[in-house]
């Protein structure tokens, strides 16, 4: 159904333009990596759309699984860390990741495409990739690793009394879009886009809810804290500190 594939394309392109302004006002690397990585998840989703109003096609099913499959996850993860982790170990992550994108696109351009599978009507035609052992592994290996980077990084600041209700909810988002692939790869295809659409919807909520909960407090009178370069290198998971610096005193 073209809807949820839509829907979805539509809120992470909008999620990833209000995160894209953060990164241009205040120029922290996080807001960067997560943008980038929303505009992914658009990418794959706006292939799942054109192939539901049309028909899939080799450069499609593609370009979806590379973007929405494989790689998104874990440029959203690098946000994260980013936010939580040394410097370090963020540029070594980013490192990794830019390595690991090069080798999936080189092994996806290179893999072979079941004709018949592709046009089926019981299964999305991204199925009909020749997905080899180096594509599973790095599929399987970035989103696991990037799944517990985003949800422990929500856990940990929510543990920590900060944002708890839009922390949860932002994991719960992220989670929704996991379970979204692992119901796929159960042969549930038909669940992939209506949990994807859910998924980043719940995300984006999330995300709101921060933005009011930071203009609460700095509109509150008696906190003095305001916004601060020190705030956006605290421990906080994706959008947490996008709306850290929403509304800047001086995205």
């Amino acid at each position: 159904m073209w809807i949820f594939p839509l829907a979805a394309t539509l809120v992470s392109a909008f999620f990833s333009g209000i995160v894209l302004r953060q990164y241009l006002l205040r120029r922290h690397p996080a807001h960067l990596a997560w943008s980038f990585a929303l505009f992914l998840f658009g990418l794959g989703t706006s292939c799942d759309f054109l192939a539901s109003v049309g028909n899939w096609t080799p450069l499609i099913a593609k370009t979806y699984y590379v973007a929405g499959a494989m790689v998104v996850v874990g440029f959203l993860a690098l946000g994260t860390l980013y936010l939580l982790a040394p410097l370090a170990v963020a540029r070594i992550w980013l490192a990794a990741m830019i390595v690991l994108s090069v080798l999936a696109v080189f092994f996806v351009a290179r893999a072979g495409i079941d004709t018949a599978a592709l046009h089926s009507p019981d299964q999305p035609g991204w199925q009909a990739i020749d997905r080899s052992t180096p594509i599973k592994a790095i599929m399987i290996a970035i989103n696991a690793l990037g799944t517990l980077i985003i949800v422990g990084g929500a856990g940990y600041s929510a543990i920590r009394g900060r944002y708890v209700r839009a922390n949860i909810t932002i994991a719960l988002g992220t989670l929704l879009v996991a379970g979204a692939g692992s119901m796929t790869a159960l042969g549930r295809a038909e669940f992939n886009s209506i949990g994807q659409t859910a998924g980043i919807t719940v995300m984006f909520a999330g995300f709101l809810m921060t933005m009011a909960a930071a203009r609460a407090r700095r509109d509150s009178p008696g906190d003095s804290r305001g916004t601060s370069d020190l705030d956006v290198g605290a421990a906080e998971p994706i959008a947490v500190e996008a709306a850290e610096t929403a509304a800047p005193e001086t995205v």
